[in-house]
């Protein structure tokens, strides 16, 4: 949005006259690139000849400017923006019709209504999410699967939900680049632990209670060589993105489906976990939370803006995401 000089009216970005006193709106038209002031209607520089305000990003000489860093750095998300985003994500599931036999069909169908999902047959990872990907090992026991599937599907969608906030913040569409960018912040080890963290939370929503475990962020945390306490914050915001991720599952994924995936544990005959719990009842507001995330971002982003190593590895996972 923008404000009207002559009245403060808040009126769209793309209105050149204001819908309230019909006032021309001024713009500051300036190159976030060589800081040329442009005419307002102009979307390329008179200066240097790159975008002014590129629908999307696609290279990483264009996201590392100074002027997207600026925009990172003051960034503020809104209660409204976030879950705008949240139902823009979801909203794909409402015009689906699951007509899976089996929960574990069921659970497939949901899945790749989001991205693609992929059966392995090879390595001992029984289930991974990269490059938009979800893999499963298809060797597994259904119930096994189904943890797996539901497991994965939290990374993509925390994944996805990252990528939308970021293209808020700099007012572009998902990209390759952007989405290069996330993947690669999200394994961060905070982040990481924060991104198991969360997976584990909305799986152990919806299976058994006694087959719930912690697994996978109970082996980021032995490698984050830190007590508990050190990492509460990241425990915390895995927590609450999981909260709402899950809010939004349990409408599809519901007491009926949940029922099929409690009989499917039962008659794979599964041994139960010695669980090992790390539940917390805590969360952050929404925006705390994603006040949280956008500062540990700003500062991944400062980090890798004159690191032309880590800017070598990030052209490998973009060229990942544009052969998909």
């Amino acid at each position: 949005m923008k404000s009207c000089d002559v009245c403060g009216t808040l009126n769209l970005k793309e209105n050149i006259y204001c819908t309230h006193c019909g006032c021309k709106i001024l713009v500051e038209n300036i190159c976030p690139f060589c800081g040329q002031k442009n005419p307002d209607s102009n979307q390329y520089c008179i200066n240097c000849g790159k975008q002014i305000t590129p629908v999307a990003i696609d290279s990483f000489d264009i996201l590392f400017s100074d002027y997207n860093r600026e925009l990172i750095f003051n960034a503020e998300i809104s209660f409204e923006s976030y879950f705008n985003i949240l139902e823009m994500i979801f909203k794909k599931l409402d015009y689906f019709k699951i007509t899976g036999r089996t929960p574990k069909e069921m659970l497939l169908q949901i899945a790749n209504v989001f991205t693609l999902v992929v059966p392995k047959s090879s390595g001992v990872v029984h289930g991974e999410m990269g490059n938009s990907v979800i893999y499963y090992d298809d060797r597994l026991d259904d119930s096994s699967q189904i943890s797996v599937i539901i497991h994965e599907l939290a990374h993509f969608l925390l994944f996805d939900i990252s990528v939308n906030l970021l293209c808020e913040i700099l007012d572009v569409k998902p990209s390759a680049t952007i989405k290069s960018f996330i993947e690669s912040f999200l394994i961060v080890s905070e982040m990481e632990l924060m991104n198991e963290y969360c997976a584990h939370t909305v799986e152990n929503r919806f299976i058994p209670l006694k087959f719930q475990n912690f697994q996978s962020f109970e082996k980021c945390a032995n490698n984050f060589g830190s007590d508990f306490e050190e990492m509460i914050d990241f425990v915390i915001m895995g927590n609450t993105f999981a909260k709402h991720i899950i809010i939004y599952l349990e409408k599809y994924i519901d007491e009926k489906l949940r029922e099929l995936i409690k009989f499917q544990f039962k008659n794979d005959g599964k041994i139960v976990n010695e669980v090992i719990s790390y539940s917390i009842t805590e969360y952050f507001s929404v925006e705390e939370n994603t006040q949280k995330f956008i500062i540990l971002m700003a500062g991944y982003f400062d980090d890798l803006c004159h690191n032309e190593e880590a800017r070598s590895e990030l052209e490998y996972i973009k060229f990942k995401f544009e052969s998909i």
